[in-house]
């Protein structure tokens, strides 16, 4: 069964912090409203970052679930 890559995924949450931190600094001047929504942004890739750096402690992966059979009619409509 397929696993999700943990390092890849934290590789990725880096780099979009460090484009956070950059984008801070180079709209530090354009109002409130931007720079909370930069904020939040940043708190949230920090939440995930703390998130997968658990489960990579932990030892675990994400698989993803069988196929139950329940969308199958839809997988067909997407690949038709």
């Amino acid at each position: 069964m397929p696993t999700v890559n943990l390092e890849l995924q934290m590789k990725f949450l880096r780099e979009l912090d460090e484009a956070l931190t950059d984008a801070l600094g180079r709209y530090s001047d354009d109002g409130a409203e931007k720079l909370e929504e930069l904020k939040y942004m940043k708190n949230e890739v920090l939440r995930a970052r703390r998130i997968i750096s658990e489960r990579i402690d932990a030892g675990d992966s994400i698989e993803k679930p069988q196929n139950s059979g329940l969308y199958d009619g839809y997988q067909e409509a997407a690949f038709s």
